[in-house]
């Protein structure tokens, strides 16, 4: 921000007789799907509704443990590839409603999926009494091997994807764009690689050269030490499970592009084992939830604009996605989110005819508040906040003759005729020294409610620095204009330099706008307790 253009120190503002109109709030909007549910009393019996939903005939059926979660998941691709829909059993035998359902489909052939321990020798038997001779078996001693043995039958069409096989939550994540785009799914665990992932992705690499892979999820799931020598690696994970689960969705939205979308349990794995077959075969999108309330990164995903109306298909009966849930997709329900109930003003500094501060390269200090802020608008509705923003494009709030009070008068207006919770306001710094550098965030103490907005200020700065990793410059003390006349509390943030040359493309870049965007989220999750 340019200080001697935007920071009103120390001076009484006399009132100007004419009123400033209000700018039209970007309130948080409720869901509004359609919703259906596919279930039944067993997971064994989901399944079967699941391949009823999508097959009314397959020549090939997918056979696999009810109880393990790790074949089911790593066959979409296969299933994709064969058409063939994915059914559970348990290990010792062939459950009757499943032999129904294969015959239904008037399949000619069994594949089963993992070895002994998982599907025992039982389950060849009742296959070949019912005239399905010697099914075909891909199996391994563990899950890692036959995960490495059904990418084998896949195949590899120039990517694999690689994540962690004692959790399921990230191989359901991405389970429909792996069996949409027939990309072999490998295990591995936290830290260390299988021997199994290991050899299969050696030869992959002597045969093709550097390949792509995508790793699903954190550190915490598959650690930067298990990749050591893998090359041409990107990584899509979240702080948690639903995050992850929100960004595969980002990630496979142009591959998976239909207007029904399904929705799975992120906390147990049996209802959802064969719901990335059907989402595969329907080019359909998976999104993941909590059983009782919708995980903010999710209703984040759900509540943004489409060109058509998304059909929810709800995986699992109300004991695995209760009622809760589909009332809050259908926006009957409000969802309990930890920001519902807040009203709180994002504030992109500058706009319109002011530039604010211009970088060495040229870049505009309004461009970057702005985009911070519809990222910043987006996280807190997910959280369930509602939002205002003082602009949502390249135009001052202030109403007739443009002037920079005008403007920052228009923007204290606004907060305070909401009567806002709390105030954002966001900042990029400038000073004639390019080599300065850092994050700063500034309360003041002539606010009528100081002591909130510095708490809520050192909360801002500790989670916006951790996020974005630039220098911390601290908590500062002063009296600009709209955290000072703001009646909630409020902060002025300056998120990096303009005028040092790495930290003005940092601020130009939408990864770091990202970033910022969530570390001032999780300042303000901080500061409400959470």
């Amino acid at each position: 921000m340019a200080h001697l253009k935007w920071k009103i120190i120390g001076i009484v503002i006399a009132v100007f007789s004419f009123l400033i109109a209000f700018q039209n709030p970007a309130n948080a909007s409720p869901l509004d799907f359609g919703t259906t549910r596919i279930y039944g009393v067993r997971q064994i019996d989901t399944a079967i509704k699941v391949s009823q939903a999508g097959w009314q005939h397959a020549d090939t059926v997918l056979l696999a443990n009810c109880d393990h979660f790790p074949d089911a998941l790593v066959a979409a691709p296969l299933s994709h590839q064969l058409d063939a829909p994915i059914l559970l059993t348990q290990s010792q035998g062939v459950d009757p409603y499943v032999m129904q359902e294969i015959k239904r489909l008037g399949a000619k052939k069994v594949i089963l999926l993992g070895g002994v321990m998982a599907l025992s020798s039982q389950v060849e038997t009742d296959l070949e009494n019912a005239g399905f001779p010697q099914p075909e078996r891909i199996w391994g001693q563990d899950q890692y091997e036959t995960a490495q043995k059904v990418a084998e039958r896949v195949g590899f069409k120039g990517q694999v994807i690689l994540a962690n096989g004692d959790q399921f939550p990230d191989a359901l994540a991405i389970s429909a764009y792996a069996g949409e785009t027939e990309t072999p799914i490998l295990l591995t665990q936290a830290n260390t690689m299988p021997n199994a992932t290991k050899q299969e992705l050696d030869t992959l690499r002597q045969k093709y050269g550097d390949i792509n892979i995508v790793v699903v999820g954190g550190e915490a799931v598959v650690s930067s030490s298990t990749l050591t020598g893998l090359n041409n690696v990107q990584r899509i994970a979240g702080n948690d499970r639903y995050e992850t689960a929100a960004d595969v969705y980002d990630f496979a939205q142009n591959d998976l592009t239909a207007t029904t979308m399904y929705v799975v349990t992120g906390e147990n794995f049996p209802d959802a084992l064969a719901a990335g077959a059907l989402a595969a075969k329907q080019h359909a999108e998976i999104v993941m939830t909590q059983g009782t309330t919708l995980p903010g990164p999710t209703y984040s995903v759900l509540s943004r604009p489409t060109a058509s109306p998304l059909n929810m298909v709800i995986i699992g009966g109300p004991a695995v996605i209760s009622d809760q849930v589909k009332g809050m997709l259908e926006g009957t329900i409000p969802p309990s989110s930890l920001l519902a109930g807040l009203t709180i003003v994002v504030d992109p500094g500058h706009g319109g005819p002011d530039t604010g501060a211009i970088g060495p390269s040229g870049t505009y200090e309004k461009n970057n508040t702005l985009a911070v802020g519809l990222d910043l608008e987006n996280d807190l509705r997910s959280a369930g906040a509602r939002v205002i923003m003082t602009r949502s494009t390249d135009v001052s709030p202030a109403q007739g003759t443009y002037s920079e009070l005008s403007d920052l008068q228009a923007r204290t207006k606004i907060a305070n005729d909401a009567n806002a919770d709390m105030f954002i306001c966001l900042h990029n710094d400038s000073f004639s020294n390019p080599s300065a550098s850092g994050t700063t965030s500034y309360y003041s103490s002539a606010s009528p409610v100081a002591d909130q907005s510095q708490a809520l200020a050192k909360n801002v700065q500790s989670e916006l620095v951790s996020a974005i990793g630039l220098n911390d410059r601290g908590v500062k003390d002063a009296p600009f204009y709209v955290i000072k006349n703001t009646k909630m509390p409020a902060v002025l943030i300056e998120i990096g330099f303009i005028s040092n040359p790495n930290e003005e493309k940092l601020l130009g870049s939408p990864d770091f706008q990202e970033k910022a965007a969530a570390g001032i989220c999780e300042g303000i999750l901080k500061y409400k307790g959470y």
